[in-house]
């Protein structure tokens, strides 16, 4: 990728992820508008300066960052939100950039809920919890017992954001 359009796409990238951070922080959603527009605008950004290469990476990163959210969303883990963000921000940053910021996305979302936890002072009772419902899932192979647990009243909910915007932080600087 060009170093003009490596700028542009992480200037629009990261106005994305800001604009989705601070209407998901304050009020618990993504627009569909801000998805929406990002998905368009990554695809007709890299197809005006690649052609159908460029549709073709566009739309590769946005199935890419479409699909791990989807599995996310069945089971009760992330908002249709977040799995329609990342589909754009695949569209605008391609699968590289979007693969990786949903590893360090799921990562420092493991490592909230742990912090949550402990300041809440529920990590022994939701901990072991959560390695039963873990442990039944890697015996028995069963999805249904992370689904259930997702549906749980007792389950940890936080803005993903939270997550989101240091995971893409962490990958700009890795890439840029």
């Amino acid at each position: 990728m060009g170093r003009w359009k490596r700028m542009i796409t992480a200037i629009l990238s990261g106005g994305l992820i800001a604009a989705a951070f601070a209407t998901d922080i304050v009020k618990r959603k993504i627009p569909n508008r801000l998805t929406a527009a990002g998905l368009l605008i990554g695809l007709l950004l890299h197809t005006v300066m690649e052609g159908l290469a460029g549709a073709g990476y566009a739309l590769t990163g946005a199935a890419l960052g479409f699909a791990p959210l989807l599995l996310l969303y069945w089971m009760h883990a992330v908002g249709a939100g977040d799995v329609k963000l990342f589909a754009a921000l695949g569209a605008l940053t391609g699968a590289e950039f979007v693969l990786q910021s949903i590893m360090y996305s799921l990562l420092y979302a493991a490592f909230i809920s742990c912090l949550i936890l402990i300041w809440r002072r529920e990590w022994k009772q939701r901990g072991g919890r959560i390695a039963r419902s873990l442990l039944l899932f890697a015996w028995f192979k069963e999805p249904r017992q992370l689904k259930a647990f997702g549906r749980s009243p007792q389950h940890l909910r936080f803005p993903f954001m939270w997550a989101v915007l240091p995971a893409a932080a962490t990958v700009f600087y890795q890439i840029l």
